[in-house]
């Protein structure tokens, strides 16, 4: 007999999703990834550093910070962060060259 597994909840009673794999990205960028990423990376980029991001910094506000792992090419990440200006949304791109856009 097959055993049920109960999902862990979050205090407002929501399902707690873990991280189950991820897949690097390999390939090579695009010229036009590589242009978005030349023109972008100043305002939007954040240069990796061996120490905890401090999130008021970065954003400049105290805003909850929402994580999206794995975002493509984006859409779904503006479109959220458009439906919700109260938060602040960073994604990050499991890529060989890793992209961060905040």
């Amino acid at each position: 007999m097959a055993e049920v597994i109960k999902p862990e909840l979050t205090e407002d009673g929501k399902v707690l999703r873990k991280i189950r794999s991820f897949v690097r990205r390999e390939g090579r960028l695009t010229k036009g990834q590589e242009q978005a990423m030349n023109d972008c990376w100043p305002t939007m980029g954040i240069d990796f550093e061996e120490k905890q991001l401090n999130w008021t910094e970065v954003f400049g506000n105290d805003n909850p910070v929402v994580l999206e792992i794995g975002f493509g090419m984006g859409a779904s990440l503006v479109e959220m962060a458009k439906n919700a200006p109260e938060k602040n949304f960073i994604g990050i791109e499991v890529h060989s060259q890793v992209l961060v856009l905040v």
